[in-house]
């Protein structure tokens, strides 16, 4: 369990930073060298912590999501005609999901993990946009596009385990 409090660890993009607790009027969250900087009026209080820290991964997930998904789509953009919309929501059970009506969902949490594992949920997804299910054709596309996500799996699962 998570306390939020300085010195303790958490991922971003597959690194380890290490919480650095400042106290300051304004609130700012930036990574800095090995750090995760958090200056806040009231660093005393997890929760208040916890909540500046989510918040600031909810942007940068917005930010490094679109971004990956618009490089994920020049693989489908050929043969697909509707872009999925994109959602970043947490997601107890999943890594991603895709809605038939067109939604591509991503949980947040992936912001902790790699970018290449990012990539692999994102094609992963988008593959359903061809095959419902995980059938052997499903698995043939994926590996097309994405020769190592098996690789990329693995990584996704022991980093974020």
């Amino acid at each position: 369990a998570r306390k939020y409090v300085g010195g303790e660890t958490h991922f971003y993009l597959g690194r380890r930073y290490r919480l650095k607790l400042i106290s300051d009027d304004v609130n700012k969250v930036k990574i800095s060298g090995a750090y995760v900087l958090i200056q806040a009026s009231d660093i005393n209080n997890p929760h208040n912590v916890e909540a500046l820290l989510l918040q600031w991964y909810r942007a940068k997930a917005h930010e490094k999501f679109s971004a990956l998904y618009d490089e994920c789509w020049k693989h489908f953009d050929q043969t697909l005609t509707s872009k999925p919309r994109l959602s970043i929501r947490i997601l107890k059970r999943r890594w991603g999901s895709l809605s038939s009506s067109g939604l591509l969902t991503l949980n947040i949490d992936l912001i902790r993990s790699p970018k290449e594992c990012i990539q692999y949920v994102i094609i992963h997804e988008l593959c359903h946009l061809l095959y419902r299910n995980h059938s052997q054709e499903f698995y043939s596309l994926l590996t097309q596009y994405l020769p190592d996500w098996e690789k990329r799996k693995k990584k996704l699962e022991t980093t974020l385990a």
